[in-house]
């Protein structure tokens, strides 16, 4: 699996601070070939992968694992989605979307480097390396 880049979506920063209920509003793992960076929102099937071939559009769902403030520093967790299986041609994508499907504001994104097309039986997995983000 190559090494990928995350890259947080500027357009996330004041929701984050101001509106988001990281706790409580619904997360998901999406796949895309277009950057979310600059977007300020996210519309399943036309800001990712249209539904087919084991992918749906939206993506996968993520369980906030962490979502808590100990002395001063708060931390967000997230659980890693299910795995996408696919059932033919699924992709080209070139970044997993966290998105915040409450609000519809894409929160961060990770750069695969160059787009991956998954071929009939494939397995892509996304994992998370840590924490969603930590704030102090």
């Amino acid at each position: 699996m190559p090494t990928v880049a995350y890259t947080k979506c500027t357009a996330a920063i004041e929701p984050l601070l101001e509106g988001i209920n990281v706790g409580s509003d619904t997360w998901k793992i999406a796949l895309s070939n277009a950057s979310a960076v600059a977007k300020a929102s996210f519309v399943a099937g036309t800001d990712d992968l249209a539904t087919g071939n084991g992918y749906t559009a939206g993506g996968n769902a993520c369980t906030v694992t962490t979502a808590a403030q100990s002395a001063g520093t708060y931390t967000f967790t997230l659980g890693n989605p299910a795995a996408w299986t696919a059932s033919g041609a699924v992709g080209p994508f070139q970044y997993a979307i966290l998105v915040d499907t409450t609000t519809g504001v894409p929160v961060a994104q990770w750069d695969y480097g160059a787009p991956v097309t998954l071929a009939s039986g494939d397995t892509f997995t996304f994992t998370f390396s840590g924490n969603v983000f930590t704030a102090a």
